[in-house]
C-alpha cells in the first residue's frame, strides 16, 4: 500500500475557524449585530460645539455595544443569556446579520436545531451568497433528516464553489460525542483534484485538537491502470483509510479498510466511517508512516 497517496492534505475545519474566516466582505455583514443605515445630514456647528450623533448613528452604536455584550456573555459560557441578548437585537433590527449568526451558532451548541434553522434561514435570505450560512443550514437539516432541503442547499453551495466564492469542501454533518468531543464529516466537491478525497471524518476533543482522522480517498494512478481493462473502463479506485495518530497528533500508521470502484454516496460513506470509529471493523492492510513523511 502506497502511503504517498494515503496522506491527503490536512483540512481542519472548526466552528472557531468558521467565525474567524467569514469568507465574505465584512461590509456585507455591516458591523456585527447592526443593520444598514443611511446617515442623516448634520447642521453646521461652531468649532467649540461637538456635533451630535445622528439618531441612526446613535442607534447603530447602541446595537454594536449590545452585540459586544452578547459576545462577552457567550464567551463566559452563559449561552441562554447571550442568545436572549441577540434575540433582543434581532427583535429591534431584523436584519442584524451578526446577531442572527451568533444566535444560530449558540442554538446549535444547545442542540436547539429548529431555532438554529430559523436564524440561519433568515441570515441566508439576507445574504444568499454567504457560505457559512449555507454550510450551517446543511449541517442543521442533515441532523433534522430533511433530505430534500439538504439537496437544495448542496446545489447552492456547489454553485458558490464553482464561482470561487467558497472552498471546495465543507462540513456536511457534526455529531456531538461524549466528553465534549466533536465529530465532523466533511464532503469534497471534486475528489479528482488534490487532495484526492471524497469524504473525511475527524474527531476533535474539547480543546479542539484532532484525535481521529479517517478518509475516503480517490487513487488516480490505480484508476488509470484499471481502466486499461475494457471491463473496468468506467471504474474508479477509492480506499477507506484511517490515519492513525500518536499522542502528539502525528500520523504513525495508515490502516486500509475497504475499496470501492465507484464513489460511495453520503449514506454509505457515513456508515463505514462510523463503524471504523466505533472499532467495529478490522483493517485489510496497514502501513507504517516514516517520521519524515508524517503530517
Amino acid at each position: 500500500m502506497r502511503t504517498r497517496f494515503l496522506l491527503p492534505a490536512a483540512v481542519t475545519l472548526s466552528m472557531l475557524a468558521a467565525r474567524a474566516d467569514l469568507q465574505l466582505d465584512p461590509n456585507a455583514l455591516n458591523a456585527p449585530g447592526t443593520v444598514s443605515t443611511t446617515k442623516s445630514s448634520t447642521s453646521t456647528t461652531t468649532p467649540s460645539t461637538a456635533p451630535a450623533a445622528p439618531p441612526e448613528d446613535a442607534r447603530t452604536v447602541a446595537l454594536a455595544q449590545r452585540f459586544a455584550q452578547g459576545q462577552a456573555v457567550e464567551a463566559q459560557g452563559n449561552l441562554e443569556q447571550a442568545r436572549s441578548i441577540f434575540d433582543a437585537i434581532i427583535a429591534e433590527a431584523p436584519d442584524a446579520k451578526g446577531s442572527l449568526r451568533e444566535a444560530g451558532l449558540i442554538s446549535v451548541q444547545l442542540g436547539d436545531y429548529a431555532r438554529a434553522d430559523d436564524y440561519f434561514s433568515k441570515l441566508h435570505a439576507l445574504v444568499p451568497d454567504y457560505p457559512m450560512a449555507i454550510e450551517m443550514l446543511i449541517q442543521i437539516n442533515q441532523t433534522l433528516k430533511r433530505d430534500a432541503k439538504v439537496e437544495i442547499l448542496l446545489k447552492e453551495f456547489r454553485d458558490l464553489a464553482v464561482q470561487g466564492k467558497t472552498k471546495p469542501y465543507f462540513v456536511r454533518e457534526r455529531v456531538s460525542l461524549p466528553a465534549g468531543q466533536d465529530l465532523r464529516i466533511t464532503q469534497f466537491f471534486d475528489y479528482r483534484q488534490p487532495p484526492y478525497c471524497a469524504w473525511m471524518a475527524e474527531v476533535f476533543n474539547s480543546q479542539h485538537q484532532r484525535t481521529r482522522w479517517l478518509a475516503v480517498n480517490y487513487d488516480p494512478e490505480v484508476t488509470a491502470q484499471m481502466r486499461k481493462d475494457p471491463k473496468l473502463a468506467n471504474a474508479e479506485q477509492f480506499l477507506v483509510v484511517d490515519n492513525v495518530m500518536d499522542g502528539t497528533g502525528r500520523v504513525v500508521r495508515i490502516d486500509c479498510y475497504q475499496q470501492f470502484l465507484a464513489p460511495p454516496d453520503y449514506a454509505k460513506a457515513r456508515m463505514i466511517l462510523l463503524e471504523i470509529l466505533a472499532n467495529g471493523l478490522k483493517p485489510i492492510d496497514s502501513a507504517a508512516v516514516p517520521a519524515s513523511t508524517a503530517q
